[in-house]
């Protein structure tokens, strides 16, 4: 991975991550296969360089670098697939670990969302720039734990269905090319105690009929306010 690290220190040093540069990072991180705690070292990696080098004058540059250096780490395979279960935290972790790798925008559509760990990758995304679009259902938004609420103050844009039926989705959509979607409540409850599952894909042919539901239902549905 040192590998890796130097090319992206050397782009921050230029204050350009080239095309060239982010080809060589897909490259290296295919043929390493790494794992996802190889990619979550290189993330937090990303934002040590950043914080190193960060001054008032660059921190346009050091975002966009930021959002570049992120999206050159998204090499995968097109139809790989990964399934998890709960009761435990692999369901958990393989959202926050999705929400963590978004580089550019995060479309969620969640019956509800009141598991804390995944409410605050949720808005670390939305600090470090991620377009962030989340559709719930209009009674659960309301519920005592309901996270909706804390997003909409801290500025995200939600929807809320306007009818007396549910909104009963469970899915999120990384960069318009990694779905996760399953049984699995973004709940504690959930984690701790329910047989639930997700699967984590990057196979294209599911995750266009997955966005064409989301833009339906979010050109259908009203603001949270």
């Amino acid at each position: 991975m040192k590998e890796i690290v130097d090319v992206l220190r050397q782009s921050l040093e230029d204050e350009i991550l080239s095309k060239g540069e982010k080809r060589f990072v897909k490259e290296l991180v295919a043929e390493k296969s790494l794992s996802p705690d190889d990619l979550n070292f290189l993330r937090s990696k990303i934002y040590d360089l950043a914080h190193e080098k960060v001054t008032p004058s660059n921190y346009s540059f050091i975002i966009d670098w930021i959002k570049s250096a992120n999206a050159a780490l998204l090499a995968k395979s097109a139809e790989k697939s990964t399934a998890y279960f709960s009761p435990g935290e692999s369901c958990r972790n393989a959202i926050i670990n999705q929400i963590n790798q978004t580089a550019r925008i995060l479309k969620i559509c969640v019956f509800t969302i009141s598991d804390d760990l995944i409410s605050e990758a949720i808005l670390a995304a939305h600090r470090r720039g991620v377009d962030i679009r989340i559709l719930t259902d209009n009674d659960k938004a309301f519920d005592l734990g309901s996270d909706i609420d804390k997003f909409f103050k801290k500025g995200l844009i939600i929807k809320i269905d306007g009818t007396a039926n549910h909104m009963h989705h469970k899915f999120m959509i990384s960069d318009d090319h990694t779905l996760v979607t399953g049984s699995y409540n973004w709940t504690n409850s959930a984690a701790r105690y329910n047989q639930e599952n997700i699967i984590v894909t990057a196979e294209a042919g599911l995750i266009k009929p997955f966005l064409n539901e989301f833009d339906k239902l979010w050109n259908g549905m009203e603001l949270y306010r």
